[in-house]
């Protein structure tokens, strides 16, 4: 008979997608697992990414506890930045708690705690003793089929550039970049990708901004992002969850902060290992930035990809697996 997993998140045009996408990528090594989401607040739209779950409860915070422990889980996965210590305890005594985090601002009550993020050292003092913890891109959460991109030939003579800044974008990112890609014509120096989340309140907006240049094509959703990533030389993109794969298929980027957990990135990341550019929002609303930074990104571009495919060597998704089965 199967043991029950829970999946403890929140995904909304808020906080975005990350955390349901990070948690999907584990989902297929536990089919022996009855898996079950309970979550405090999921978008309509979102639902469709959730064929994995036998059962999905929404319910308000205060009564996760009682959700989860509803489906007497043997292990649950929590990925929610409101969620501390106080919502862990009661589940700690009777399931193993695994806790899925990059903030290091709040205490845990855990068996394992991931953070796939370099540098941290508070976390010893916010989990117990006895906690194990998995630290450092030894643990990312990119999926095998990132390591094994291949590009396709470019047909276009031009450099082929994606534009995503998540599955909310809370910052309008997508929508300021194709603002100013129309404002200064750089269709004409680069053939665009724009990928507008399902949570993204501007894809009308966008669609409308785009609609009669053939040389921008959006998409409001994409379920094969590594194929996307196979007909891309260069992008533009937040610090977040795309940021990694981003990385490990070798495609230099500009890139932007737009989260509390993202701040350090640029200085931290990508400045300091020579991987590609940064901007801030405002930025992202001037044709003359985004060309000089892409035309950049360009001429350098053998030296910024060589720098992206050396930085994470490691399949992050088999050790985190590894981790949580040996609990």
């Amino acid at each position: 008979m199967n043991k029950n997993l829970v999946v403890v998140l929140k995904a909304d045009a808020q906080i975005g997608t990350g955390h349901l996408m990070r948690v999907k990528g584990l989902l297929p090594y536990f089919k022996d697992y009855n898996i079950y989401l309970c979550s405090d607040s999921l978008s309509d739209e979102l639902k469709t990414q959730c064929t994995e779950y036998k059962d999905i409860v929404l319910t308000e915070k205060n009564n996760l506890v009682n959700a989860v422990l509803s489906f007497s889980p043997s292990l649950v996965i929590v990925d929610h930045y409101f969620l501390d210590e106080k919502f862990e305890s009661p589940i700690y005594e009777k399931a193993k708690v695994v806790v899925i985090d990059d903030l290091e601002n709040r205490k845990h009550k855990c068996h394992l705690l991931i953070d796939q993020s370099e540098g941290r050292t508070k976390y010893r003092k916010l989990v117990p003793a006895n906690c194990r913890l998995c630290l450092g891109s030894k643990y990312n959460f990119i999926k095998k089929e990132f390591f094994e991109i291949q590009k396709t030939p470019n047909i276009y003579g031009v450099p082929r550039v994606l534009v995503n800044f998540g599955g909310a974008d809370p910052v309008h990112g997508c929508k300021y970049t194709a603002q100013a890609i129309l404002e200064g014509k750089l269709y004409k120096q680069f053939r665009f990708t724009i990928i507008s989340g399902l949570s993204n309140p501007d894809y009308e907006d966008i669609r409308a901004i785009v609609s009669d240049i053939k040389e921008i094509t959006l998409i409001r959703n994409s379920n094969n992002i590594a194929e996307v990533f196979s007909n891309t030389d260069l992008a533009i993109g937040a610090c977040g969850g795309m940021f990694r794969e981003r990385i490990i298929a070798g495609i230099p980027s500009i890139n932007v902060e737009i989260a509390d957990n993202q701040a350090g990135t640029c200085d931290g990341v990508v400045r300091k290992f020579t991987l590609g550019e940064c901007a801030n929002v405002s930025e992202l609303k001037n044709p003359s930035v985004i060309f000089e930074k892409l035309n950049n990104l360009y001429r350098n571009y053998s030296e910024f990809e060589k720098n992206c495919r050396n930085l994470i060597k490691d399949c992050g998704i088999e050790n985190i697996v590894k981790e949580i089965r040996s609990l």
